[in-house]
């Protein structure tokens, strides 16, 4: 752990609110577990990145619909929607290497709270005191 804080500034592309002020959250978090380096910037560029995205997709199929008529006159899915779920895919993928989804923190070690024992811990514990 560092206790240094990671300075993080923001691409100037990411146009959407919402990510700005998410990925300025995951920042400080990470910054507060003293866990975030700056070899991180570059995942976490790519994690607004996507993120960003995942909302013009959005904004997109809330006002156009998740279908629209081809050249010629189908009916077929808007390319954003593909978008959507790869950029989502792609935030997924990086809020989980750094412990950001329930699953995950519960995975990586530096994210758990030190004093507390796991479960094989208490068991072995358990096993002890019952000989």
């Amino acid at each position: 752990m560092n206790d240094e804080k990671v300075t993080f500034k923001l691409p100037k592309y990411i146009k959407h609110k919402e990510a700005r002020k998410t990925i300025c959250n995951v920042v400080r978090h990470l910054n507060e577990a003293g866990v975030l380096t700056y070899s991180d910037i570059p995942q976490l560029h790519r994690m607004a990145t996507a993120y960003d995205m995942c909302l013009s997709c959005l904004d997109v199929i809330s006002e156009k619909g998740m279908t629209m008529t081809n050249l010629k006159g189908e009916v077929v899915k808007r390319p954003e929607t593909n978008l959507l779920r790869e950029n989502w895919s792609q935030y997924l993928e990086i809020a989980k290497e750094y412990g950001l989804t329930t699953k995950s923190r519960g995975q990586i070690k530096s994210m758990q709270p030190a004093d507390e024992d796991s479960p094989l811990d208490m068991f072995i514990k358990d096993k002890k005191e019952t000989r």
